[in-house]
């Protein structure tokens, strides 16, 4: 098996040229008559189940390969390759398995939290680690960073940070999952940190994945994004199916202007494992920089299926239809943000301004000064808010609650430039009212 792998490799010289050459494993077929007619014969043991798993998932026979990973559990359930494997077929194939199923071992707790990671059941997943750690030594750094992981995925990234520094104290030679610790940082933009993170992965093994990915965010935080993407090209030479190496690369050539390059390095993560939102996301983003909205939409779609609670999606899913004019699916998917996300003040702006425009089949003044009124009162000092004030003040003047109209009108007041003077002439007309009455 090892031996057809090393061939294929050999066959794609290039690891960043046209992905056309389909280069297999040659020895696939053969080895999968010889592991069945051992199988037949029952001298596979649980290792021999593991491969004829690995080779039928490789020939794409999904259904098949999760039987024999569910047989290699039986045989030795102490070997993690073989639920790991099982976890990522049963992701890929959308399958769930009985209890019955599986045997009935402490391993099959830590397979239950790798699955729901898998399939990003992030409250699942983060319930199921807490409970591992709880019965795990201090320094068990593979629960903690796979909970740090669950909470990176929940986009809890202050708690994901400080599980993850937590672990890398326990245990300064864990490299494992610095990549996606760096991304935090990389968010948080506590370069500080990131640089102390880089030296001590660099100094561990320079030669990993995850430390080329690390350099690779350091060197993007500070603005220097053509050597971020020599160092995640590094990592793709190291590991060409690395995924978020081409993630990564798809973000850094959007930052250099490069949208040819980004689209092929986000369809490469796409390709490797199609449940990747990010990559998908990135695709979004950059047909919509590309102004083809309707590519945009199609690959949005694919990352809200796959995070249909992160507001995100559906909020870039909204301003495509925005776009396009399709009014009443950008005002359903701005419901769906402020559902999920209730302080977002860019979704009940375009909510009140969906509202409010005239001759389509989404108006409704009511409604856009029910969220007018949310935002008015959200606190934030922006532009939108602003205009929300604006809004409230005529349309509580047109409606007779000039006490409402007068509150809007000293809110705009308190503010300078043309939102004062439109304060001040509401006041007048206000006033006016009051003396005809």
């Amino acid at each position: 098996y090892l031996d057809g792998e090393r061939r294929m490799e050999d066959e794609l010289v290039d690891v960043f040229g046209p992905d056309k050459t389909k280069a297999i494993n040659k020895n696939l077929t053969g080895l999968l008559a010889t592991l069945q007619e051992l199988r037949r014969l029952d001298r596979l043991d649980g290792f021999g189940l593991y491969l004829l798993g690995v080779v039928l998932k490789a020939l794409g026979l999904l259904n098949d390969a999760i039987e024999a990973f569910v047989a290699a559990t039986h045989a030795y359930p102490l070997h993690w390759g073989s639920w790991s494997e099982l976890a990522t077929a049963c992701a890929d194939g959308g399958r769930t398995l009985s209890d019955a199923a599986l045997p009935d071992h402490w391993m099959r707790e830590y397979f239950d939290a790798w699955l729901a990671l898998e399939q990003q059941q992030t409250d699942e997943a983060i319930a199921r680690y807490e409970k591992l750690a709880e019965a795990a030594p201090k320094n068990n750094t593979y629960v903690h960073t796979h909970m740090a992981l669950a909470c990176y995925n929940a986009r809890e990234f202050d708690r994901a940070e400080e599980i993850f520094s937590a672990a890398y104290r326990a245990d300064p030679a864990c490299i494992d999952h610095a990549d996606v610790y760096s991304n935090i940082l990389f968010v948080k933009e506590m370069r500080p940190e990131l640089s102390h993170l880089a030296h001590s992965v660099s100094n561990v093994d320079p030669y990993r994945v995850e430390t080329c990915c690390v350099i690779g965010n350091y060197y993007s935080l500070c603005g220097q994004h053509a050597k971020a993407v020599s160092y995640f090209g590094r990592a793709l030479r190291l590991n060409r199916r690395y995924l978020a190496a081409w993630t990564l690369m798809g973000h850094e050539y959007l930052e250099l202007k490069n949208t040819p390059a980004a689209i092929a390095a986000y369809r490469r993560a796409v390709d490797i494992n199609p449940r990747d939102y990010r990559a998908w996301y990135g695709l979004g983003q950059t047909y919509e920089l590309l102004k083809m909205p309707l590519y945009a939409l199609y690959y949005y779609r694919q990352a809200q299926r796959l995070r249909a609670y992160d507001s995100r999606m559906w909020s870039a899913l909204a301003l495509v239809y925005n776009q396009i004019s399709r009014w009443t699916e950008a005002l359903k998917c701005f419901e769906r943000v402020h559902a999920l996300n209730p302080a977002d003040a860019t979704a009940l702006h375009e909510l009140a301004t969906l509202h409010k425009l005239e001759d389509t089949p989404v108006v409704d003044g009511e409604k856009a000064a029910y969220y007018s009124t949310l935002l008015a009162e959200s606190g934030e000092e922006s532009e939108p808010v602003l205009q929300a004030a604006v809004f409230l003040g005529e349309y509580h003047k047109r409606n007779g609650n000039l006490e409402q109209a007068e509150h809007y009108a000293r809110f705009l007041m308190d503010y300078g430039g043309a939102e004062k003077e439109r304060g001040k002439l509401l006041l007048k007309d206000i006033a006016e009212r009051r003396s005809e009455a």
